[in-house]
């Protein structure tokens, strides 16, 4: 097998990766690059196509910058994504050749301090030769709020109403407001002084990773400090509830003293009103904001990926060090 491998600016090969996505089963891709790439590129992204001895993009993938705190400190991870081999050359070689030469020309360019990213069980192989570690596993964790069937639900009720009395003094009054009333950069940054691993949440981070966003299901609901509409001591922004009653917990931006177990009471009250039957979130297994959500009511379900991750600098490194420490979504991953 012959190939090259470059980096590239992925607009201007637009219809040849797309071409390779829709040819390899994933349909959805070209309505993803429309809305994400432009944004990601903008931030700084970038692409690596391997081409075969007829010219033909045959592999592809990217890597755009995230910005997080850090404890005190800013830091710069890189999500690699969207990574797709052609079927003929879909072997241990071509694909080692394109993650290595991607790690290597963003660790030339030194404006990231590490790359991460959660790939499927066949690429997180390819990766480990490649010399990214294994920082826990992202796992979905699912809050019962209601049933369909009468006697389940009466049952959950009873049960969440029992936890409000028990938090009652400790419980925080949430405002719900559509999000196309919120503007995106309200909760941008991190609040507060963390030693954990937040990321920042800007304009093109919604817009990249939720299609259609906002829509009309998608509601944040804040925790007003001291009444005041505009200063938010907590803000949880949520999608749903679909036609199934499952509503996606997609990120928590709070003061680090606002307990994520004291909010939920009025989250499952507003909820249930809007026909949800359970509240998902995906969060690192191993991390401390997934204990917090095991307090919280939440249970673990089921295990989608590991996310791996290499250093790019000492303080990426250091990054890696503290799986527990990380609090994220899956608005910060891949999937």
């Amino acid at each position: 097998m012959s190939f090259t491998i470059t980096a590239v600016n992925p607009l201007e090969h637009a219809q040849e990766i797309k071409t390779l996505f829709v040819t390899h089963e994933r349909p959805e891709f070209p309505a993803f690059f429309d809305r994400a790439y432009g944004l990601g590129v903008r931030a700084g992204g970038a692409s690596w196509i391997g081409r075969d001895h007829a010219g033909q993009v045959v592999m592809h993938v990217a890597c755009f910058p995230h910005r997080f705190r850090f404890g005190e400190r800013e830091v710069v991870g890189g999500l690699m994504m969207n990574a797709l081999v052609a079927t003929s050359y879909r072997s241990f070689f071509p694909a080692r050749a394109l993650f290595k030469r991607a790690t290597e020309d963003l660790r030339a360019r030194r404006d990231m301090d590490f790359v991460y990213t959660d790939p499927n069980e066949q690429a997180k192989a390819v990766m480990d030769m490649c010399g990214f570690a294994t920082v826990g596993k992202l796992a979905r964790y699912v809050l019962p709020i209601g049933d369909r069937r009468w006697i389940l639900d009466r049952g959950l009720r009873l049960v969440h109403a029992g936890v409000g009395v028990v938090r009652w003094s400790q419980r925080r009054a949430l405002v719900a407001c559509p999000a196309g009333d919120v503007p995106a950069t309200r909760f941008e940054a991190p609040a507060g002084d963390s030693p954990r691993l937040r990321p920042y949440h800007g304009a093109e981070r919604y817009a990249t990773r939720l299609e259609g966003y906002p829509a009309p299901s998608d509601r944040w609901f804040t925790l007003q400090r001291n009444g005041d509409a505009r200063a938010s001591a907590a803000a949880l922004l949520v999608r749903g509830p679909d036609i199934e009653g499952v509503a996606t917990l997609l990120t928590v931006r709070r003061d680090p003293r606002e307990g994520l177990a004291e909010l939920t009471p009025d989250l499952v009250a507003a909820l249930r009103a809007r026909g949800c039957t359970r509240l998902q979130v995906w969060t690192l297994a191993e991390s401390l904001f997934a204990g917090e959500l095991r307090r919280a009511g939440f249970v673990p379900r089921d295990t989608a990926a590991s996310i791996v991750a290499i250093a790019l600098s000492p303080a990426g490194d250091a990054v890696l060090r503290s799986a527990h420490l990380w609090e994220i979504t899956s608005l910060d991953c891949d999937r």
